[in-house]
């Protein structure tokens, strides 16, 4: 009997190993790893995961994205160099440079930086570049229109002084000293001899120069005076002034601002 029992144990070989209750999962039987597996496999895949995501969107947005990206980052850059006053555009324009050159040599070498990281400071540069040229908001904005530089000729004047251009032919004005009040002054200029102008070297005067191009004609032109003093009138052509086609405008009287002197002749 006993050598039967011993010659069955050595058939059946070593008794094999009884699994653990810790590796049996409720009543499915199956290992805790095999169980992951299958609750992985039933996930839903992320968007930016999915195949078509990958393969079509993927390569369309992108291209869209970076030449929008461009652009902006063109007009931008324009609108800080061509608004920006004084020395801001420079002062500015290094700042981002700098901050490319350090940001791109951050990235490159900061290997130790999470993905979310990385999208952070590249979206802090970005952020930086495209915000440059609100710095010039004020400056690139439509300036007000401002007053008209010179004064029409159909304007009412207390004030009236003729003067001769060139009589006789001579390189002169006739007479070469006016006296006048301040405020609107209207000159009626005779051509004696045409290709001569007739204009004031200040140009607070308003006074719209005259081109005497007609031998015999007489042209108008106001001119404002807004405080007491000289002013220079003269002929333009090279060479003319030097000749001797200049003259003085004594204006005395109390100092106005142009509206004042628009009332007190009259016009609305």
């Amino acid at each position: 009997m006993y050598g039967l029992t011993h010659t069955v144990d050595s058939l059946s070989g070593p008794p094999l190993p009884r699994p653990e209750s810790s590796q049996l999962a409720g009543g499915g039987g199956l290992r805790p790893s095999t169980r992951a597996e299958v609750d992985n496999a039933a996930a839903p895949v992320a968007f930016r995961r999915h195949p078509y995501v990958e393969r079509y969107l993927v390569p369309l947005v992108v291209p869209i994205a970076v030449v929008v990206g461009l652009v902006a980052y063109v007009l931008d850059i324009s609108r800080l160099f061509l608004a920006a006053h004084g020395h801001l555009s420079i002062v500015v324009a290094t700042v981002i440079t700098v901050s490319i050159l350090c940001g791109a040599a951050l990235l490159s070498t900061a290997e130790e930086l999470r993905s979310s990281g990385r999208v952070l400071l590249t979206a802090g540069f970005l952020a930086a570049l495209l915000s440059a040229g609100w710095i010039t908001l004020g400056h690139s904005q439509p300036s007000p229109v401002s007053a008209p530089t010179t004064l029409p000729s159909t304007l009412r004047t207390n004030q009236t002084r003729k003067v001769t251009a060139a009589p006789g032919g001579n390189l002169a004005f006739a007479p070469n000293s006016i006296d006048v009040r301040t405020g609107l002054v209207k000159f009626k200029v005779l051509d004696a001899s045409p290709g001569h102008t007739f204009g004031f070297h200040e140009a607070s005067t308003m006074f719209r120069q005259l081109s005497l191009d007609t031998a015999g004609s007489t042209y108008a032109g106001v001119a404002f005076f807004a405080n007491p003093g000289d002013y220079i009138f003269f002929c333009s052509i090279p060479g003319h002034e030097a000749a001797g086609m200049r003259g003085v405008v004594h204006a005395s009287g109390p100092s106005m601002t142009l509206q004042h002197a628009l009332a007190a002749s009259g016009n609305g």
